[in-house]
Parts: C-alpha cells; structure tokens; sequence
C-alpha cells in the first residue's frame, strides 16, 4: 500500500499501465431507485481499477444497489455475496463493546489490564483504558510483523515487548489496539470472540456476518486481489488466521480478529450503518450512539480533515458534503472500501469490493473520496 507522498505519486503513474482494468462494461446490475448519472459512476470504477464491486446508496427512503464486475480476475458478485471489509469491521467492534458497557460487563475508563488474565509481560498496558483502545489513543503501535505473529499464534506479552509504546492519549492508528479488544471480549465472556460477535451483534441485528469467516461457504466470498503489482491466481479468499477455528476463549491469544476480520453482505452491512444513524434505534441507548460519535482524537497533519470517534472516522470536508460523513473505510490484500453516512440527514454510501487502487491523500483513500463525492455531491442531490 502507497503510504507516502512520493510512493502515492509512483503508484498513481504506474497504476494505468500495469494494473488490471474492469473492462469496458462492468455494470452488472441496477437495482432498486435509478441512477441519476450512472456514466460517473461506471468512470470512477474504470478510473480506480475496481475489481468487482457492490455499491449501495440511499438517501433514507429509497436505495440503489449496483453491482460491477471484473473478468480477469473474474470477480462476479450478487446482493448476498460476502465482503472483508478490513477495518469496516471496528464499527461492529465499537457496538459491541457499547452494547456491552451498557449491560454492564465493560466500562470504557476501566484499565484494560485489570480485565485480562493475570501475566507477566503486560505491564506496558497500564494506564490504557477501553476508550483509549477504540479512540486509537492508547499509544500502542503495530508490530512490522504483526501478521505473521498472528498466524503463528504467538502470545500477547511477546508481542508487546517487540513494539514501541507511544504515548497514552495522542492519537495513533492502531490495529493491535483493536485485537486487543477481542482479548477483553473473551477474558470477560469466557466465549470465543466470534461467538462474542453473533451473540451481540450478528444475530440480533440479523445481520448476515462472521467473524473470520470460516463458516461461510467460499463460493459466496469475494476474493480479493491487489491490482499493483497484481498476480493472477493470488486473490484471498479467507486469510490464514480467519481459516482457523475458535474453539475455546484464548484472550491472550486472540488478538487479530477484532482490527480487520469480518465478512459480511452489503445489506446486513447497512442494516448496522442504518441504526447507528437512526441514534441507535432501540439496539443502543442514544447515549452510546453520541459516544461514538463525538470526536475523541483528530489526525491532525497527515489528514486534517479527518477525525475519530470510538470506532467512527468522522470527514469535515466542504467538497464532499455540507454535513460531516462519518463511518469507516477498510484496506487490506488490495480492496479499498468504504461504507459513510451524512450526519443530520439519512442519506448513506457503501462501497465494497474485491480489489481497487490503493493510492491515497493523506490516510483517506482516492477511491472512497471521489465515490463520496459522487454520493453525497452529485447523485444523492438528484434524487430530490
């Protein structure tokens, strides 16, 4: 992934002459409300190398659903096919954790550390709170080979003594903060976390989900494949650490599933945005909604327009939308998604996908911010 001006710069040059195109025609379908401009969109899916896409768009009363493909790599979804949608998966993360604190199993200013199995090597955790871990203000930085400590199922405390602690209170994007959180779900439930998560989230909200996505048949997966450099027959389908089962609580173990993990179809992906933008909708007290909502630390910098809530980015960007946007977006393995609502209206964007140019502005990606423009400047208007 392009993580510098420069290296975004060499991507972008590079990305029309060796990265796989969608072809010509790649709508598959058009369902529900018509696309006022449907040739902007279909520009932007060519532009940005899309490899298969999902796109819903409502405006709170009505919805579209467009579906694209790729023919090589033949990316063909449906309206049920699953999606990893990366880092999407810490808004689900964030309502479980308030749905937990609600009943009374978490408090966001408990130390974290009072809530894990007594070790030896989790010292580095004082003082860090549940809402320092969904804020990305816990100061815990990732491992270079964070992965691969994953999936060779090493222990907590050995991967914290390989990683430099920022500091407590600054803001600092943090996958191994989210993983953390999985370690608290298990510790106090005594529950695998992906049983956590249908418990709580998935089948209460009946949504169609998983964590990690092993019980879900492969033939309804998206596969994922980077589009630069891309490799033919080199498309993830379910990772390493997604494949293996959860058979018993490991919290001190089980700390990836909660940065990046869940699968999940579009419309049970909207049916979660949907409450959280109806103020939780009787799923969530108010109160928790606005928690998640207010911001809790800012980017600063590297994207000033972008700012975080507990488990929500927030954009205050005048070119996207009169209204600040807030959701999350998702890199990993080569797709780029992004699923956003416009506060103080209903309207809502998600776009998911199986491989899209990863060059970004700042940390926000080219291909979430001109859907967004799309979305929230020039299609969603129309429909007025």
């Amino acid at each position: 992934m392009p993580t510098t001006k420069i290296k975004n710069l060499e991507y972008r040059l590079a990305l029309p002459l060796l990265a796989p195109r969608p072809g010509k025609n790649p709508l598959l379908s058009a369902d529900g409300h018509p696309i006022r401009y449907p040739n902007a969109f279909l520009r932007l899916i060519r532009r940005h190398h899309v490899l298969g896409s999902a796109t819903l768009i409502s405006d709170g009363s009505q919805e579209s659903l467009l579906l694209t493909r790729s023919l090589r790599p033949a990316h063909i979804p449906d309206a049920d096919t699953f999606f990893r949608v990366a880092s999407i998966t810490k808004v689900a993360v964030s309502v479980v954790a308030m749905r937990l604190i609600e009943e009374g199993y978490l408090d966001l200013n408990r130390e974290v550390i009072t809530c894990l199995p007594s070790s030896s090597g989790l010292d580095c955790l004082k003082g860090i709170t549940l809402r320092h871990l969904l804020s990305h203000t816990s100061g815990l930085t990732d491992p270079p080979n964070l992965e691969n400590d994953l999936n060779q199922g090493k222990a907590l405390p050995e991967v914290l003594s390989s990683i430099r602690m920022g500091t407590v209170g600054r803001f600092r994007y943090s996958n191994l903060g989210y993983g953390l959180i999985g370690c608290l779900l298990e510790s106090i439930l005594r529950k695998p976390v992906d049983t956590v998560f249908d418990e709580w989230l998935f089948r209460p909200l009946g949504m169609h989900a998983s964590l990690g996505g092993r019980t879900l048949p492969a033939g309804h997966i998206m596969p994922i494949s980077r589009v630069f450099v891309y490799h033919e027959g080199r498309d993830v389908i379910l990772t390493p650490l997604g494949s293996r089962p959860l058979k018993a609580p490991d919290p001190l173990r089980h700390f990836g599933h909660t940065a990046g993990s869940m699968y999940v179809d579009i419309r049970s992906l909207a049916s979660l945005f949907r409450m959280l933008l109806l103020d939780g909708n009787g799923f969530l007290r108010e109160s928790s909604v606005s928690e998640m909502r207010r911001i809790h630390a800012v980017y600063g910098n590297v994207s000033p327009t972008l700012s975080y809530g507990l488990g929500l980015l927030r954009i205050h960007d005048p070119r996207l939308s009169n209204h600040d946007l807030l959701g999350h977006q998702g890199f990993a393995y080569g797709c780029v998604d992004g699923a956003f609502w416009e506060e103080g209206t209903k309207r809502m964007l998600i776009f998911l996908n199986g491989g899209c140019s990863e060059a970004r502005t700042g940390r926000l990606g080219n291909a979430n911010f001109d859907m967004l423009r799309w979305a929230f400047r020039k299609e969603l208007p129309s429909w007025s």
